[in-house]
């Protein structure tokens, strides 16, 4: 059984490595993100087992779906994206 005092040193840990957090860069990579971040995940829920004796409830919400192929219109404000990168098409067609 852990202390109140341990498990506020656990939550300070995990605070810090939060704030040590970086986005992906040219000194670090997607995966090393990634993995930090999973790291921090890991420690959350055992820290959640600790404190209450089970596992996380996983969520039960239905996921959206993922869209088979671009299509214009599909995405909030995708048909003035490709209206502007057509727009030097037409230019130069008038032209």
């Amino acid at each position: 059984m852990t202390t109140d005092r341990e498990k506020a040193e656990r939550v300070a840990d995990l605070l810090r490595q939060a704030d040590r957090l970086r986005v992906p860069g040219h000194r670090y990579t997607v995966e090393q993100c990634m993995q930090a971040q999973d790291e921090i995940r890991a420690g959350l829920r055992r820290l959640y087992r600790d404190m209450f004796g089970t596992e996380i409830p996983r969520e039960t919400a239905p996921r959206r779906p993922v869209l088979g192929s671009f299509q214009a219109g599909a995405l909030p404000g995708s048909r003035t994206v490709v209206a502007f990168r057509g727009r030097a098409k037409r230019v130069a067609a008038s032209a």
